[in-house]
This record gives C-alpha cells, sequence and structure tokens, in this order.
C-alpha cells in the first residue's frame, strides 16, 4: 500500500508498506544464542556443596556452565492464551565459547494475519532435571510495536526471567529497552540500514568483540531474529459493517407478587426478541459461498431428505444393483481414506446401494468392494435424522452386519474420534440445551424432552458400534492385537470423550484392553508401558490436569495395576521391570554427571564396566525379570565385558544381559546359541523420544505380517523398539555394519578375485587385503565361507483365509554365478525388495549410508527413523532411497538377481496396497498422538500415505509407476552427492 504527504515546502512524499491481514505466511522465528551477562561460575556449586548434598548433581546447570538447554516458543494472545501449537528446537550441544548457541529456524502452526495486535511470543528455556523438563527461564516479546503499530523485524535482545511472573508485568508493547548502543547499530547493520564497508567493517568487528556488555539488568538473554520483509508491516485487521436490523423492544410481564413456590422454577422477567434480518453479513458463510465445494443448496437438500423418506421402505430400493459404472463410482469412494469427507452426492450413492452392499459383505472375497463398505454407509447416514437413523440400524446394521463380517481395518476406523455422539448428534443435542421450560402450556419442555430422547438414541447407536468394533477385537489372538495395541491405546482418548471417565466399566475397549492384557502376560507387558508413557507425556503437556484426556492414562493404569494385583507373578514381574528401568536410568545420569562432554569415551566405559561389575548395583545378577523390550526373554544379570558406552553427548549405553528360557516361550536371538545362558544386547537411551521410531517399527512388522499371511516372507529385520518414557526407552541392537563401512573396508584378494570361483578358498597367512570397487558383493562373499543354516518359515500371527497357499507366488531363485552363498543371497535380495517398498510408503527420509546396513546372514535393513511423511533435512530427497551400490551388490542392473528384486519389490507393492485400509486406519488413529513428523501436519498425514499407495491406478499401472520409481532412484546423481557430503562430514568429525 502507498501512502502520500506533503511536507510544508509542498513536497510529495510516498510511503510504501504492507498490512497485516495480508500477509498469509506462517509466524517464523530464528533461534540465535543465549548469553549471560555475568560470570556464571559465580553461581555453580561449590566442592563443598557437592559433597553436602548430592542433589545438585540433578541439575546440571548448577555444575557445569554450558548446560543442556532447549527452547520452546508459542504464540498467546492479548489475554494470555496460548493461540498456536508450541514448537521447540532440537537437541544441540554447546562449546565452551561463552554461550549456547541454536541457530535453529522454528515454524508456528499459524499466520501473521491470524494474530491481534496485543500478540506476544513466549519463549521458554527448558532443562532437563531428573529425566523431566524445568523451566530455566522465561522471555516475552510483542509481536507488533503499539507506538507505531508495526510489526517486529530482525534481531531482537530478550531478557530471560529466572522467576515465574505475570505476562503483563514484563511485557513491552513499545519500543523494548536494554539494548546498548552498540547493539542497537549491530542491529540496524544486520537489517542493511547502514552501509557495508568491508576493510573498515573487518577492523570494527574485533574491537566490538572484545567489548564488555554493560548491560547487567538480567542474568541472561537471549538473541533471536524474525524475518525481515521489504516493507514495513502494519497492522490491520477485517472490519466487517452489518446493517442494523428492527430495534429489539423489552416485554415487560404482567406485575405479579407472586413468587414460584418451587425456588428451581424459571421464571422470566424480561424478554428480548430479536428479528432475523436478511441484511446480516455472515464472513464465515459468505467466504464458503464463494468455494463451489461448500454451495449450499436448500432445495437439493431438502430433496435429498425427501427421497430418503419416500424410499426408506421401497421394495425397489432393496432390490437396486449398481450398473458398472455406480459400481466403479463406489470403489472410488470406498478407497478413500478414512478422514476424507463425503461430498454429498458420494452420500447418496452409498445410501442408495445400501442393502445391496449390506447383503454381500463377505470379507474372504478378496475381490469385494464391500471390505469397507461399513464406516462410508455409517458416515452416509442423516444421524440427526430418526427415520433415517432408524432404518439404517434396524433393517440393515443389526440384520446384516456383526463383528463375524466385519474386518479389522474397519473395527479399528469404528474406535476413532469421527464416530463420536457428541459430533454426531452435535445440533439436536445444542437444540435440547437451548430449550428451556418457558411456556406454561409444556411445549417447549416437551419439545426439549424429545430433542434429548432423540440424542440418546444417538449415543446408543455409537455406542452399540464401538461394542461391535471391540467384539471383533475380542475374535484376534493377542499376538495379534499386539500389532494395533499402540493404535488401540491411543483411541482410549476417544472413549474418554464418550462415557463418563469416574464410571470405567462402561468403556468397551479400556475393559477389553484391561482384561486381555491381564490374561495374556506378554500383551500386558506393552500394554502397561504404553500407558504408562502417554500418561507421562500428558502429564508433562499443557492440557488442563483437571480435564478428562489428562485423566484418562492415570485411570487406566490405576485399573489395571489393581487388577494385576491378583495374579502375584504377573505384578511382581512388572514391579521388578520398572526397578531395571530406574537402575539404567540413574546409571546414564551418573555417567552424565561425572564426566565432561568432551571427556574421552573410553573412560566412560571403563567406569560403566566396572559400575556394572560391583555386585552391589544390583546388575550383575539379579532375580529373573521379562525383559521390557521382549517379554519372552528372561533376563537375570549382565555381562559388564560386553558393555559399552556409545559415542555421544546422550551418552547411551549398550547393554548385552545374561537371558535364561523362559518357562512358556523361547526366544530365536541374533547370533549362535549357548547351552545355557544366552546373550541379548541392546542400547538404553535417555533424552531422545523414541515414539515416532517405535510407530514406524510397529508398522514395518505389521507390514511383515501382512506379507508372511500369504506366504511371502521377505526377510524384514523389524529390530524392536520400546518408549519407556517420552524422552527414554530401549532398542534392540542386532550385529551389523552400515554400508559406509562396508564399502570402505578390506577384503582379502581371494575373496575379491571369487567372481567366477569358489567362494570358500582358504586364506592363507599372507594374505593380501585391497579395497573393493564392489563392497557389498565382497561382504557377501567373505560370510558365505560361515555356516548359515535355511531359517525355518516362521508362519504370520494374522489369522487369514490366504495363509494356505493359494493366493503365494513360488519364490524365485537366486542366480549364484557370484560366488554368494543362495541363502546369503535370497536374503538380500528379498530383504532390500522389502525396505525398498515400505520406505518409500511410509515416506522415510534422511537416509544415508550410516543406516542403511546389513547383517553377517545377508539380510539388508534401516534405522533412524526420525523423519517420515516424505519430511527429510537434506534438500530434494528422492521419494525412494536405492543407492546403486545396492543394486551393485546383486550383480548389477544387467544382472538376473536385478530383475528378481524388481519382481519382488511389485508384487510386495501389490499385496499391501490391498491391506491400504488398514494401514491407513493406524495412521488415522496416532493423528493425536505425540508424534513429531505427524503432529507437523496432521491434516495431510493420512493422505500422504495413501497418495504413496495410488489405489486410483489399476495393478498394472501401479507396477508401471513403481518400475518408474526405481528407474528414477538409481539414476538419481544429486543423492549421490548428499551421500558423498555426508561421508566427508562424518569423516572430519570423527
Amino acid at each position: 500500500m502507498n501512502t502520500t504527504t506533503k511536507d510544508s515546502h509542498s513536497q510529495t512524499k510516498t510511503t510504501a508498506f504492507g498490512l497485516s491481514k495480508d500477509l498469509t505466511v506462517p509466524i517464523n522465528v530464528k533461534i540465535c544464542y543465549l548469553k549471560a551477562t555475568r560470570d556464571v561460575k559465580d553461581s555453580l556449586a561449590s566442592l563443598s556443596q557437592k559433597f553436602e548434598n548430592p542433589e545438585v548433581f540433578n541439575t546440571l546447570s548448577n555444575i557445569y556452565r554450558f548446560s543442556d538447554l532447549y527452547v520452546q516458543i508459542a504464540i498467546y494472545d492479548g489475554n494470555s492464551n496460548v493461540v498456536s501449537i508450541p514448537v521447540q528446537t532440537s537437541y544441540k550441544s554447546f562449546n565452551n565459547n561463552g554461550k549456547r548457541e541454536w541457530d535453529q529456524y522454528l515454524k508456528l502452526a499459524i499466520n501473521y494475519n491470524q494474530v491481534s495486535i496485543d500478540a506476544y511470543l513466549k519463549i521458554t528455556v527448558y532443562e532437563i532435571v531428573n529425566t523431566k523438563p524445568k523451566v530455566f527461564g522465561t522471555g516475552y516479546l510483542s509481536l507488533f510495536n503499539k507506538k507505531n503499530s508495526t510489526l517486529r523485524k530482525g534481531s531482537q535482545k530478550i531478557p530471560l526471567f529466572k522467576e515465574k511472573d505475570d505476562d503483563s508485568n514484563v511485557l513491552e508493547y513499545n519500543d523494548i529497552a536494554g539494548l546498548t548502543d552498540v547493539e542497537s547499530n549491530l542491529i540496524r547493520y544486520e537489517d542493511g540500514q547502514l552501509n557495508r564497508i568491508g576493510w573498515l567493517d573487518n577492523l570494527v568487528w574485533s574491537h566490538i568483540n572484545s567489548l564488555d556488555n554493560p548491560n547487567t539488568d538480567h542474568d541472561y538473554y537471549l538473541y533471536l531474529e524474525l524475518p525481515n520483509f521489504d516493507l514495513p508491516i502494519v497492522y490491520s485487521d477485517i472490519t466487517y459493517q452489518a446493517k442494523t436490523g428492527v430495534q429489539a423492544t423489552p416485554y415487560s410481564p404482567p406485575v405479579t407478587s407472586n413468587l414460584p413456590e418451587n425456588e428451581n422454577e424459571l421464571v422470566i422477567y424480561n424478554k428480548v426478541e430479536i428479528p432475523i434480518s436478511s441484511d446480516l453479513y455472515d464472513p464465515d458463510f459468505q467466504s464458503g459461498l464463494n468455494n463451489q465445494r461448500y454451495v449450499l443448496d436448500p432445495i437439493q437438500q431438502k430433496s435429498d431428505k425427501l427421497e430418503r423418506a419416500i424410499n426408506n421402505n421401497s421394495i425397489l430400493d432393496k432390490e437396486l444393483r449398481p450398473s458398472p459404472e455406480e459400481r466403479d463410482k463406489i470403489i472410488k469412494i470406498l478407497l478413500k481414506p478414512s478422514n476424507f469427507e463425503l461430498t454429498g452426492e458420494d452420500r447418496k450413492l452409498i445410501w442408495r446401494f445400501r442393502y445391496f452392499y449390506s447383503k454381500n459383505n463377505s470379507i474372504n472375497d478378496e475381490t469385494s468392494a464391500t471390505r469397507s463398505y461399513l464406516p462410508k454407509f455409517l458416515k452416509s447416514i442423516e444421524w440427526e435424522n430418526e427415520d433415517n437413523l432408524k432404518e439404517a440400524f434396524e433393517k440393515i446394521i443389526l440384520q446384516y452386519w456383526s463383528a463375524d463380517n466385519l474386518p479389522i481395518g474397519d473395527a479399528l476406523e469404528l474406535l476413532g474420534d469421527y464416530f463420536n455422539p457428541y459430533v454426531l448428534g452435535k445440533s439436536v443435542l445444542s437444540t435440547a440445551k437451548s430449550t428451556g421450560p418457558v411456556a406454561p402450556n409444556g411445549q417447549e419442555q416437551g419439545k426439549q424432552t424429545s430433542e434429548l430422547t432423540q440424542f440418546d438414541r444417538i449415543f446408543e447407536h455409537v455406542a452399540y458400534l464401538r461394542y461391535m468394533a471391540v467384539h471383533r477385537l475380542e475374535k484376534a489372538s493377542s499376538e495379534e492385537l499386539l500389532l494395533y495395541l499402540l493404535q488401540l491405546v491411543q483411541a482410549l482418548k476417544y472413549e474418554s470423550l464418550i462415557f463418563d471417565p469416574n464410571d470405567l466399566s462402561k468403556w468397551p475397549l479400556a475393559n477389553f484392553l484391561i482384561d486381555r492384557s491381564i490374561k495374556h502376560a506378554h500383551l500386558g507387558n506393552f500394554f502397561y508401558w504404553y500407558v504408562k508413557v502417554e500418561k507421562e507425556d500428558q502429564y508433562n503437556s499443557q492440557a488442563p490436569h483437571h480435564s478428562n484426556s489428562f485423566r484418562i492414562y492415570s485411570i487406566i493404569q490405576d485399573k489395571y495395576i489393581e487388577k494385576l494385583k491378583h495374579s502375584k507373578e504377573n505384578f511382581e514381574n512388572t514391579k521388578n521391570q520398572i526397578k531395571l528401568v530406574k537402575k539404567l536410568t540413574d546409571l546414564v545420569e551418573l555417567l552424565r554427571t561425572s564426566f565432561r562432554k568432551n571427556e574421552a569415551t573410553s573412560k566412560k566405559v571403563e567406569f560403566l564396566r566396572e559400575y556394572l561389575a560391583n555386585s552391589s548395583n544390583e546388575l550383575l545378577k539379579f532375580t529373573p525379570v521379562p525383559l521390557p523390550l521382549d517379554p519372552s526373554v528372561m533376563i537375570c544379570g549382565c555381562y559388564p565385558e560386553e558393555c559399552s558406552v556409545f559415542k555421544s553427548s546422550l551418552a547411551p549405553l549398550k547393554i548385552t544381559f545374561k537371558t535364561v528360557p523362559n518357562k512358556s516361550h523361547s526366544a530365536q536371538l541374533f547370533g549362535k546359541k549357548s547351552h545355557k545362558y544366552k546373550k541379548y544386547p541392546l542400547m538404553f537411551k535417555i533424552g531422545d523420544d523414541l515414539r515416532q521410531d517405535q510407530f514406524v517399527i510397529q508398522i514395518i512388522n505389521l507390514m511383515d505380517q501382512l506379507l508372511k499371511s500369504e506366504n511371502f516372507d521377505l526377510k524384514l529385520t523389524p529390530y524392536k523398539i520400546l518408549a519407556t518414557s517420552p524422552i527414554a526407552g530401549m532398542i534392540q541392537f542386532v550385529p551389523n555394519e552400515t554400508l559406509d563401512t562396508i564399502l570402505s573396508m578390506k577384503y582379502p584378494i581371494s575373496v575379491l578375485n571369487a567372481g567366477g570361483g569358489n567362494a570358500g578358498t582358504s586364506n592363507t597367512s599372507g594374505e593380501q587385503y585391497a579395497v573393493s570397487n564392489n563392497g557389498i558383493l565382497s561382504y557377501l562373499r567373505l560370510h558365505s565361507k560361515e555356516s548359515h543354516p535355511v531359517e525355518p518359515e516362521t508362519p504370520s500371527v494374522l489369522n487369514s483365509s490366504q495363509q494356505s497357499g493359494e493366493n503365494s507366488i513360488q519364490p524365485l531363485t537366486v542366480f549364484l554365478d557370484l560366488a554368494v552363498s543362495p541363502i546369503l543371497m535370497d536374503n538380500y535380495v528379498k530383504s532390500c525388495a522389502g525396505y525398498c517398498v515400505i520406505t518409500y510408503l511410509l515416506g522415510v527420509g534422511d537416509r544415508h549410508l550410516d543406516n542403511l546396513l546389513l547383517s553377517s546372514n545377508g539380510k539388508f535393513w534401516h534405522a533412524d527413523f526420525g523423519y517420515i511423511l516424505g519430511h527429510d533435512p537434506k534438500p530434494f530427497p528422492p521419494l525412494m532411497k536405492l543407492p546403486i551400490q545396492v543394486i551393485d551388490g546383486m550383480g548389477g542392473l544387467e544382472h538376473e538377481n536385478f530383475k528378481i528384486f524388481q519382481n519382488y519389490c511389485f508384487e510386495t507393492y501389490t499385496r499391501l496396497r490391498k491391506n491400504s485400509n488398514l494401514i491407513l486406519n493406524l495412521f488415522q488413529l496416532m493423528l493425536d498422538a505425540n508424534i513429531p513428523d505427524i503432529k507437523m501436519d496432521t491434516e495431510r498425514a493420512v493422505e500422504k500415505v495413501q497418495e504413496k499407495f495410488c489405489l486410483e491406478l489399476s495393478d498394472e499401472e501401479a507396477i508401471l509407476h513403481f518400475q518408474n520409481l526405481i528407474t528414477d532412484s538409481v539414476n538419481a546423481f544429486f543423492a549421490v552427492v548428499i551421500d558423498r557430503l555426508h561421508t566427508l562430514a562424518q569423516y572430519w568429525r570423527a
């Protein structure tokens, strides 16, 4: 916008500026660094204090000048109400350079045009104390300067308040005080307001850095940067002018001195009648009319209702069959993900053929389009139309649908957030609440009773659907339930919104999960830890502590523990597991406080082994207890000499536990068998949220079981992960080598020259070694000399009719002209194909040669799932990560093994597409979970996975699509450059 003014000399000046109401971009903030104004050493605990009070070690800022901190920001309105989802910085280690530097950009899920002139940014700095976040300091920054109503920009210096203050006492809406003259000029310099002279700037910088900061009003100042727009942004809001209607006139009842005998009886002393004017302007409604998708045609709506009312009892409607064109349209509707809103035409089409698809609802027919019909049919019902609702449940659902013919994916959808009576019957309930006994003849009272009765029916029907879904879950084995348990625990949130939180006996899902977990200890193990983590996560969240969603997991955990006490053995096992995790947590904290960050890892390892070898610490030998990560494994101690500390500021531990055979399960572990004790290595980590990795591994395990249920075993390695708290957890340690290591290893000359000979050629004492130009193939040849027995086929835990083998394909035989054991090459080709498809479907990002792994048995697999759903820290990531080195390990692009690999990919992709409904519903139930990459874009999370399935394509078209993906990935040049840069960065970092 331009404004023109004239001065006293009649000269015209033009000023250009932007309006905040037109700024439809998210708010971005760069967190730069935190700087102390005084010597922090004075505030550290003295040596005597450390001896007198060991608890000072719990807070690292008491003993270390540059302790770990992270920053969380959120937008608040003028009434101190949060209006955006808080975001925080990722982990960053700090150097001894006088300040803590993050240099990270944070994007808030709110645009500039959505905030008011009173909005402000609340910056909270946290530190970790006893594995829980604790406020280190708080700062405030108003987004607009009310002195000139402009948006703040550029560098900002924010004082950090150590004590909790009222926002209004510390919030400054005008020019921010505290900047020195030098800092003010530096900000003007960085914002481009001062000319830059290179040779002069270099001379001044060294002098500026040597100046002390004279401003010591606060102990700490946080420096951050706001976007610098080309024009100044002036606050402006949209004002809607509505025409005034007829003046409302008060109504005075007859004067009477008789007060009601019943003190609760409603008496109206004044009544104001507000006429509805057709000239009123509703911006939300009007803007919706401009969008063709939301055109509201009352005539069409009335026509649809009349059509349904007329055809409710029509004999023709019951015998109606869809034409081929209508069948194709319905199939496309059924393939839509569960979070997709049906259009009016979709709902009408689904409703029209409700009898045909309900009668033919066999779930065993793989080609049947009715496998996902019930949820779509329920969404086509007019829930506030009594006749419509009555026919749907009494004549269709009760007659044709039951738990026996309900697919497990549809059962999970019925437990989601859509089927909530307070949402489906919202208008009915609001009408009932707004209607009061104001008429003497009781007409309003009767109307209210009718509305409440109608809502009760809606509630009963929704409750019936949830009970039917739970009955379907009851038919599943505990092993199958474990595949969905993560989502079922999340579904308890939606159940808390429907039923009375003080009466858990009426909760169908909660009671079922508790009872099944009590009966099956293996399932109960994971149920306890999943509920515990959600309880702690909600405790640390900003949800009100009195809300149902906050109390739900605490109530369920208490109920589960109460019932678990009746099983003494399982109760003692759970108590011992909690003690074990507590000991490991204390051990990690002890390591962190005993050593500096830059101290040699070898000293930490030595300290760890001495600590574990000390029997008084009760980790060398203890009463056998089920391992929380894998309760089929009983552990009774550890091997200190095989334990270690990983080179990381978080000091994750590698603990090798000593295991004994379980009474009811015999766990097959990686590695060789021993006669009595076995070994189970794992990583225990504090400081990272493992729930996203845990979720991805669960989906990989589910896909593996789905494929195995069709006799299609791709030799996947879904290693185990368990989050024991929102910031801690266990990871199974599987022996492996990274592809980066394999490609840089030196191999015996006999192995390198074994291409046309026998891979079993023995080495001589003077064997020479050299780097291979095909490291993966050389690695497979080297381990082909070892004995690798054929693994027995492990059946799927899913009860599928397809497991008989009717739909299984004939295993393809790999070619053996590469001097590699057939077992290893078969494992390699199959596992490469499996992970190639699965990581593509999940949109796994940040793939490089350090998280692509290969085991000595030939199994290829992925680790580290910090980025999913297409998110990636690197620019221009490929849709699928398939390095050419992986193809070379099969023999190259022209080898027959590569063709076999492609066939496995095509078969995997088509088979998983048939189970897309189940996978998408699992993602749908995780939308309210605290999974970073899902939380980042909850509206499109399910849609992103659905797009990868390409459900609109036929199987032949989908295979062609995937073949193009393989070709593009193999020929991706930019991905090769990124891998080289990553390897170089790792080299210099080491």
